[in-house]
């Protein structure tokens, strides 16, 4: 996996996350149909991140760049563009159009500024885990090292279907305010994604393919296949088959061979897909105001949605690169 080809794959991922996401613009009309339904669900965003993250952090690691320093780094940066959002809209913009819609005392502030809690928006709920599975991949991947690709990949399927099981049945009960054990829990279900990312990279370190050359640069058949895919995905409404179904997909966008205007959207919404995700859960208050949102356009709200993601993207990601330089985390 280039990197060309694991920004296109992450470009596809803020793609399916805001399509995800769709439902959550409350009141949204237009959604209340089978095939929106079957869609949103086929549409779980996270595992392509995670396969990608296990990728490029197994040849890190196999590169002996797996550092402290360079996780601290990682981290950090990923930090400052999540603490710009949280400024712009929480201290910023939220208490001018939604004076009453965020908490604002300090212990709120902290807790949400760390990733600990989701308060002021639920998306980022993914952050605080993510952050654990970075530093853990080392170990991680040296147990995958140990163990072999196919019971590395059981084990951890194991833990993700477990922590699965105790997120549907136990998060309203119990999970939900008792956050220590939720991170936990939420961190081993991203082993699953971070293990199958670090096998391919292990399988293509070693010189074999994870390609089929009969497939390769077959757009159509390709495309094809993706759609036939989301469309059985959104028949079986479980949220176990989230990483199968991310890992096929992956697998067939290594295959795809494009260039030119369809290549350059993708890559460019790769680049920008981190400040998006963290933006898009604040952004649907923000551009939606009623009148829009209660007409049956969600086709439309969709693509404005996603176009004002980006921009907003394009503004800020300048921003956070001139202070990762000024701190040295580049």
């Amino acid at each position: 996996m280039t990197r060309e080809q694991s920004a296109i794959i992450k470009g596809f991922a803020i793609l399916f996350m805001l399509i995800y996401h769709l439902d959550n613009i409350v009141g949204i009309q237009g959604l209340d149909n089978v095939f929106a339904v079957d869609l949103l669900t086929a549409s779980h965003p996270i595992n392509y991140f995670l396969i990608v993250s296990g990728y490029g952090l197994y040849c890190a690691f196999k590169n002996i760049r797996l550092s402290w320093s360079y996780l601290f780094k990682r981290t950090l940066k990923l930090y400052i563009a999540f603490w710009l959002v949280l400024l712009i809209f929480i201290l910023g913009l939220g208490p001018i159009l939604y004076p009453n819609h965020y908490p604002n005392n300090l212990n709120f502030i902290i807790l949400n500024a760390l990733g600990w809690r989701w308060d002021y928006c639920r998306f980022t709920w993914f952050l605080l885990p993510y952050i654990f599975m970075s530093f853990s991949a080392k170990f991680v991947f040296q147990i995958i090292d140990r163990w072999g690709n196919v019971v590395s990949l059981l084990c951890s399927m194991f833990l993700y279907i477990v922590a699965s099981f105790l997120i549907s049945r136990y998060f309203d009960l119990w999970l939900s305010t008792h956050y220590l054990v939720y991170h936990i829990v939420l961190w081993a279900q991203t082993l699953f994604g971070l293990t199958i990312g670090a096998v391919l990279a292990r399988i293509t370190i070693a010189g074999k393919k994870v390609t089929w050359s009969k497939l390769l640069g077959k757009n159509a058949l390709i495309v094809l296949l993706i759609v036939i895919s989301f469309i059985l995905r959104g028949m079986v409404h479980s949220s176990v088959l989230n990483p199968f179904h991310a890992s096929l997909v992956v697998w067939l966008v290594l295959h795809l061979r494009f260039s030119g205007v369809f290549q350059q959207v993708f890559v460019e919404l790769g680049k920008k897909s981190m400040v998006m995700w963290f933006a898009q859960g604040f952004i649907d208050d923000l551009v939606f105001p009623e009148g829009i949102i209660l007409l049956r356009w969600p086709v439309l709200i969709y693509v404005i949605w996603t176009i004002v993601c980006y921009l907003f993207a394009c503004l800020l990601i300048p921003v956070v690169n001139r202070i990762a330089k000024s701190l040295k985390l580049t």
